[in-house]
């Protein structure tokens, strides 16, 4: 399945109908009845957008008088953004970044009044160097360049908040805003010393690049995962087994966040709880897209955000 990214923009369509911010709405409505729902993914280097194009197909194959497109963006802190602002139907966002944003801290100045969906699965967080470096753990990265994700992404929060915990700052490296892709071509080509990813296994753009340089993650020490995972609640210890990426001989223990499918909190009920059952009574072909829907079931009420009543309607109903 492939996002269907034929066209639709929503601020176009919101200024041309006069709406503003579409606080409430689903999404808009065509003179026939059609209502355009748009679904915030991320770089397409990387699993939010291949997951929002088949989620897009689901609801257009199973959904009457609905057209949904998936939209590539900077990923969690922009998409909370666009969804908060009503430019967004639904999107994807780490735990960490929604967390802020309702909270108005962070990167957020004020409140935005979002609520979950459902809880989509777990990011890892996947830091890549080359094989033959001298970093075995964040504190090495000291002085050197490092891609800590796009701008407006939940990999930028996450690569800042680990960063600090182990003793730096952006003073003390060298950062690039770079996306998966970008990150994965800057690696290739020598010019940069390692890269942040946080997103599901496998993902394609780390595929490609162990492909044809050896690399290595950053396997975690327990005891470091351990106190992480403590001090901030929305982290899990994880672990990325052996064969994920080619070259990889060897389990990786990483920080992990719980992905969260937003909306407006105010959104119609009856439209959140009919989306969410149409992916989760889909879940076999989102898996299809991508492995990281296997999950779905198992994180559908662990997003770190109140449940949007709609969609606690389903999960009950469905014994979720």
């Amino acid at each position: 399945m492939t996002a269907n990214t034929s066209g639709f923009d929503r601020r176009t369509f919101l200024k041309a109908a006069g709406v503003a911010g579409a606080v409430g709405l689903a999404g808009c409505s065509d003179d026939d009845g059609q209502e355009f729902v748009t679904i915030g993914t991320g770089g397409t280097g990387g699993v939010y957008y291949p997951l929002g194009g088949g989620m897009a197909d689901i609801m257009n194959n199973n959904m009457d008088g609905i057209d949904a497109t998936a939209e590539s963006t900077g990923a969690s802190v922009e998409n909370c953004r666009l969804v908060g602002d009503g430019e967004m139907t639904m999107a994807l966002a780490l735990g960490n970044s929604v967390l802020l944003a309702v909270n108005g801290e962070g990167d957020f100045d004020d409140p935005v009044d979002l609520q979950a969906a459902f809880g989509a699965y777990q990011n890892a967080t996947q830091v890549v160097v080359p094989e033959d470096s001298d970093v075995e753990t964040l504190a090495d990265l000291e002085g050197l360049d490092v891609s800590v994700g796009a701008p407006g992404s939940g990999t930028e929060v996450i690569a800042e908040e680990l960063l600090e915990w182990y003793g730096l700052s952006y003073d003390d490296i060298n950062e690039e805003r770079l996306s998966f892709a970008e990150t994965s071509d800057a690696l290739l080509d020598g010019n940069i010393d390692a890269g942040f990813w946080s997103v599901a296994f496998p993902a394609s753009s780390i595929e490609e690049l162990a492909s044809q340089r050896d690399v290595r993650l950053l396997d975690f020490p327990q005891e470091d995962l351990e106190a992480i995972d403590e001090e901030f609640p929305y982290y899990a210890p994880g672990v990325i087994p052996a064969g994920t990426y080619p070259g990889q001989d060897d389990d990786v223990n990483q920080p992990g966040v719980t992905n969260t499918m937003i909306v407006q909190a105010d959104a119609d009920e009856d439209f959140v709880h009919d989306v969410t059952e149409v992916i989760y009574e889909n879940l076999d072909t989102l898996a299809d897209v991508h492995p990281a829907a296997e999950q779905f079931e198992e994180t559908a009420r662990a997003a770190p955000i109140d449940l949007h009543p709609g969609a606690e309607r389903y999960f009950d109903d469905a014994g979720l």
